[in-house]
């Protein structure tokens, strides 16, 4: 019975030494380089380096242009600007506008929408920010 008992305890460990080997193996075999990453695409997910970029560059445009008065959140509401007008931005995590396509959000930014207070931004900032701003509104504030 001891010799079970002994023998079953010794394959345990050997099993746990083999797998942790394995494992190790594993996790050097996954590190992935970011020039060998593009040669990989079934390995590469949604958001990369780039992604991350635009994304960066997104958020830093929103909070310089955007936050104002659709707040940091995305929640929009009432704002009162420096000149006293007083606008009503929309709030971003609203489902209306999470079924609104990006065409119709890339024409509002590009030029505006006066009867709500909100300015033009074509030519203040490029089409690729305001294609990567709206990618960063989806992503940040309506779970896209």
């Amino acid at each position: 019975m001891n010799f079970l008992k002994i023998s079953f305890v010794f394959s345990a460990v050997l099993l746990f030494i083999i797998a942790c080997n394995q494992t190790n193996k594993l996790d050097t075999n996954l590190t992935i380089d970011k020039n060998t990453a593009s040669n990989a695409p079934a390995l590469q997910s949604e958001i990369t380096p780039e992604t991350i970029d635009d994304l960066a560059s997104a958020r830093k445009i929103y909070s310089e242009n955007c936050v104002t008065c659709h707040k940091a959140n995305g929640s929009g509401g009432v704002t009162i600007l420096d000149d006293g007008t007083k606008i009503k931005a929309p709030d971003f995590t609203s489902e209306r506008l999470k079924k609104d396509v990006d065409d119709e959000w890339i024409e509002t930014i590009e030029n505006g929408a006066k009867e709500d207070g909100m300015p033009a931004f074509k030519g203040k900032i490029t089409d690729e920010e305001i294609k990567n701003l709206v990618k960063y509104i989806r992503r940040e504030f309506q779970g896209k």
